[in-house]
This record gives structure tokens, sequence and C-alpha cells, in this order.
């Protein structure tokens, strides 16, 4: 059975993960945090979803079946205290769902992880770390969807090539080349260093996008970038360039750099910053935003770091 602490523990998981937690439930999670039997059995917990976390196609599998039940539903499952290891498993699978992993997907690089592959017919593909990468079909390496992270898609411009990469926001289309593709925090990005590329937007919007240009865009409409594609692409290199971003934004890309949670609430969401960060130092890439910004840091333990 489990205790009152344990319950509450994978209850906090939940909440936490489902990104909908108020700066009121920071507060009662970090007041929670600070007795003794609770910090243990959230440490507990974290151990054991650290020792889970893509440990062996079994667990993937039940992660990814997690995945796919109703949010209110799992909570409820949680609630119900099922056994310590289902338990494990579907707040695993909430951890990855937070940082949308898509554990089914047919390419994907782990937190803190930049990956590269190699595609049918010489093209290659580098991952930005916490990517996940679908085909369009069966085989079909030049049909992508990326619903979170970044990618660089190398690919030579041969007749017949067509490479098409689609995010949440809409579709981006080349015939060769090398451009960058890939979504941040609520809007998508695509970067050209070679060729060109063609932007499908919603409603039958096009926008062509030229060797060295950069376009942000939403299904509501696009906008060009005054960052060139070596600014954008800088994460190939391990470094985040921020340009005028807000920290909700910077926040998104640390996430996918460190494992644990990382938070901008109220009005500190919205504050705007710049700078350079090393992604593959995310501690002092936090204290760089809160030393830059009129923001507050609370770190609760290594899990837990909220911008308020």
């Amino acid at each position: 059975m489990l205790t009152v602490s344990e319950r509450a523990a994978i209850e906090w998981e939940a909440r936490l993960r489902g990104g909908d937690a108020d700066e009121t439930e920071l507060a009662e999670f970090a007041a929670w945090h600070r007795e003794l039997d609770n910090s243990r059995a959230w440490a507990a917990l974290q151990e054991r979803l650290a020792r889970l976390r893509m440990d062996g196609s079994a667990a993937r599998a039940a992660a990814a079946a997690a995945l796919r039940v109703p949010s209110e539903k799992r909570r409820k499952l949680l609630r119900a205290g099922f056994s310590t290891m289902a338990v494990a498993l579907a707040g695993l699978a909430l951890k990855e769902s937070a940082h949308r992993l898509g554990l089914d997907a047919d390419w994907r690089s782990a937190i803190g992880q930049r990956q590269t592959v190699q595609l049918a017919g010489g093209a290659r593909m580098t991952m930005d770390a916490g990517t996940s990468v679908y085909r369009g079909s069966r085989h079909a390496d030049f049909a992508l969807r990326v619903p979170v992270g970044q990618v660089l898609v190398s690919m030579p411009a041969r007749a017949g090539n067509a490479l098409a990469v689609a995010t949440a926001d809409g579709d981006v289309w080349s015939a060769g080349g090398e451009l960058n593709v890939g979504r941040i925090y609520r809007h998508s990005v695509v970067a050209v260093r070679d060729g060109d590329a063609e932007l499908r937007l919603a409603r039958g919007r096009v926008m062509r996008v030229k060797a060295g240009e950069s376009v942000a865009f939403t299904r509501d409409g696009a906008r060009r970038l005054a960052q060139p594609f070596e600014l954008v692409s800088a994460w190939t290199r391990g470094l985040f360039v921020a340009d005028n971003v807000t920290v909700a934004e910077v926040a998104d890309v640390f996430n996918r750099y460190r494992v644990g949670l990382i938070r901008a609430t109220g009005a500190a969401a919205t504050q705007r910053i710049s700078g350079v960060f090393v992604l593959n130092d995310i501690d002092r890439a936090v204290q760089q935003v809160a030393d830059s910004a009129p923001v507050e840091l609370t770190q609760i333990g290594s899990y837990l770091t909220v911008f308020s």
C-alpha cells in the first residue's frame, strides 16, 4: 500500500507535469516538499522514474499506452494508486508527455542529447535535444512531421527531390539544400542555408523563404526574423541565441536539456530577454536569465525551477 506521502508525490507529479500549475500551486508544492516524509517520497518517486526512463521496450510500450489515456482519466488512475510500478510508469508517461518526446516516434532524441541520423538518398538529419520526428508514411524519409523540437535537414538538390517537414503550425517544402525547421514554445520556425523553401500555412497562404532567411510562423500567420540561419541553427553548436524573446520561450528551450521542470509564471513569463546561452550548462544558463531579467528564481532541489 502507498503511504500518504507517496500518494501525494504521485499526485504532485501529475499536477506539475500537466502544465497548468499556477504560482499558488507551486507555492503549495514547495510547502508540502519541506516536510521530511514528503521530500523523501518525492525523491524516491523521481529515482524510480529516472531508472525507468527509456529502459527497454516494455517501459516504452507501457508509457506509450499511458500517454493515450485522456489526462483527466490518467489523473484518476494515478489517484487510485494501482501498483507502485504502474504508478511509476504512468508518472514517467506524464513526464515524457510534458517534454513532448513522442515515445512512438520514428526518430527521437533524449533530453540533453542531440542526434544525427542518415536518411535515404544521402540526406542527413540532426535533431535538437528532446525532439520527436515522425514519418508521414512508412519508409517516407522525405515526408516528416516534427511536433516538438527542431531538426536540421541536409538533402542533395536533385531532380525529383522533394522534402516536406510539417509542424503544428504549417508545412515547409524544399527541393533540396539545408534547412532548419522546428517548434519553439508556441510558434514554429524555418531557416534556410542553401537552396530555398516554401512555407505553406492555413487557408492556402504561401511564403517563399530564400537562402539566408528565417521565418517564425503560427497557424495565424508568419513574420520574417532578423536572425540569419547561423543564429537560428546555433543549437547544433550547443548554443541558444535569444533575441528579444520571452522568458517562457527560453524556459521551453532549457527544458529540452535538463531533466526536471523549468517554469515561468505570471508576469515573469512575458519578460523579454536577449543573450547567448550554453545549452550544455543549463544551471549556468538559468542563473544567467535570473541575472539578466527582472525575475525571481526559485529552485526546489534539482527538479523544479521557477521564474516568477
